[in-house]
C-alpha cells in the first residue's frame, strides 16, 4: 500500500509539474518584456531630464543676454489695476476720508502734490458727503505709465446744508508703479475736486 501511495504521489507531482511548465515559460516571457518596458521608461525619463536641462540653459542665456530686467508695463498694468486705484479714490470720497483718498496719489512723483493736498482738504471741509461713480472708458499704456480715461460723476452734499450739487466730466489719470504699488502721478481735470 505504501508503494501504491508513493506511485500515486509521484504521478500527481509529475502532472502538476507538466501543468505548470507553460506558466513558467509565460512568466519568463513577461519578466523579459517587463524589463524591456523598464528600459524604455528609463530612456523616456532621461530624454525628459535632458529637455528640461536644455530649457534651463536657454532661460539662463536669455537672462544673461538681456542684462537688465525691463518692466513690461503692458503685462502688469490693466483694467483691474486701474479699477483698484479708482476704487481707493471713490472709497476715500464716499467715506469722507482724506487720508484714504490721498493714498491713491504718489506724493513723491506728482507735480504740485502739496497744493493738491490743500485743495482736497478745502474740498472735504466744504462738503459733508459725496456719492461717486467712475466708469472706465479706456485703459492704455504710454511708456512706464498706465493711462485711464474715466467718465466720472460726483454728487457733493454741502456742509452748510442745501441741495446736492452734481458734476460730470471725463478725467484722465496717469499711474506709475512705485514702492507702494500703482499710484496716480498726474491727472486732468484737477478742478473736479474743488
Amino acid at each position: 500500500m505504501r508503494k501504491s501511495f508513493a506511485a500515486v504521489l509521484i504521478a500527481l507531482l509529475m502532472t502538476f509539474a507538466i501543468a505548470l511548465s507553460p506558466l513558467a515559460v509565460r512568466a519568463q516571457d513577461s519578466s523579459s518584456s517587463s524589463t524591456k518596458d523598464q528600459k524604455d521608461k528609463a530612456a523616456d525619463d532621461k530624454a525628459k531630464a535632458d529637455a528640461q536641462a536644455q530649457d534651463k540653459k536657454e532661460k539662463k542665456k536669455k537672462k544673461k543676454g538681456g542684462g537688465q530686467d525691463v518692466l513690461d508695463t503692458s503685462a502688469v498694468f490693466n483694467e483691474r489695476v486701474a479699477n483698484d486705484v479708482l476704487g481707493q479714490i471713490r472709497d476715500g470720497l464716499e467715506g469722507h476720508s482724506r487720508r484714504l483718498m490721498l493714498s491713491a496719489f504718489d506724493s513723491d512723483k506728482m507735480d504740485g502734490y502739496l497744493s493738491f493736498e490743500d485743495q482736497i482738504d478745502a474740498f472735504f471741509n466744504r462738503y459733508e458727503g459725496f456719492r461717486v461713480h467712475f466708469r472706465i472708458a479706456n485703459v492704455t499704456i504710454e511708456g512706464p505709465k498706465g493711462v485711464v480715461l474715466v467718465d466720472a460723476e460726483l454728487e457733493e452734499i454741502p456742509a452748510t446744508g442745501g441741495s446736492p450739487q452734481r458734476k460730470r466730466t471725463q478725467l484722465r489719470f496717469e499711474l506709475e508703479m512705485g514702492r507702494k504699488g500703482w499710484r496716480v502721478v498726474d491727472f486732468r481735470d484737477r478742478g473736479f475736486f474743488s
